[in-house]
């Protein structure tokens, strides 16, 4: 998330939870242009193809996630209300961790969820039981994918998303880019792309874990 000179959070007409147990709910997300925010019918075909890679149509399995570079949490907020047992939030800037707990709040969600104030770059966190996370949802300002080198800041991001960051050996990563990035068909910490879909200026890159992981 990029940083903005305002703090207040604000509801736009435009976020929403689109099913399931949460369904309808209005979120909150920071002002300013920084943040860009998914919109309803964008999320929507987003999840109807995530449901569909894992068998599931407009559902998920009780997996765990984490939601790298959160902003106001709308994707891992999704994946609770679709099914997901537990998600943690890892975001860093003030204005984005506001909306976050805010957004949380409401829904009351407490037991399912917990927040990480850290860099992405150095997080380090793991699920509440001995399951690694399932699915990472990876949202980095649009920059910062156009570098992933070992040493550049996604590098290091990547390098910690099975170390520091425990996954299961089938996991899935949604990379959200801008449409005229073309990622690499292997990344840093043993992903490969298994899928791309885009909307406008905005694509996704799916990658699944082909090495091995750490727990």
């Amino acid at each position: 998330m990029l940083n903005v000179k305002q703090t207040n959070p604000v509801i736009l007409p435009t976020m929403r939870v689109i099913s399931g147990r949460y369904k309808g709910t209005r979120l909150r997300t920071p002002p300013g242009q920084g943040t860009r925010p998914i919109l309803d019918r964008v999320k929507g075909s987003l999840f109807d193809w995530l449901g569909s890679k894992l068998a599931l149509p407009g559902q998920l399995p009780p997996l765990n996630a984490c939601d790298l570079f959160c902003g106001g949490g709308s994707q891992g907020i999704e994946a609770l209300s679709r099914g997901a047992a537990f998600c943690c939030f890892v975001e860093n800037d003030r204005s984005a961790l506001a909306c976050l707990r805010a957004n949380l709040d409401q829904l009351g969600i407490i037991e399912t969820a917990v927040v990480v104030a850290r860099p992405a770059e150095s997080v380090t966190v793991s699920p509440p039981t001995d399951q690694g996370f399932g699915l990472i949802f990876l949202d980095p300002p649009y920059r910062l994918s156009e570098d992933v080198s070992k040493d550049s800041v996604m590098g290091r991001v990547l390098a910690r998303v099975g170390t520091h960051v425990p996954v299961e050996p089938d996991a899935l990563l949604l990379w959200r880019h801008a449409d005229s990035c073309m990622l690499p068909k292997s990344v840093p910490g043993d992903w490969e792309t298994v899928d791309r879909r885009s909307w406008g200026t905005m694509a996704m890159t799916m990658f699944q874990k082909s090495g091995p992981v750490s727990k």
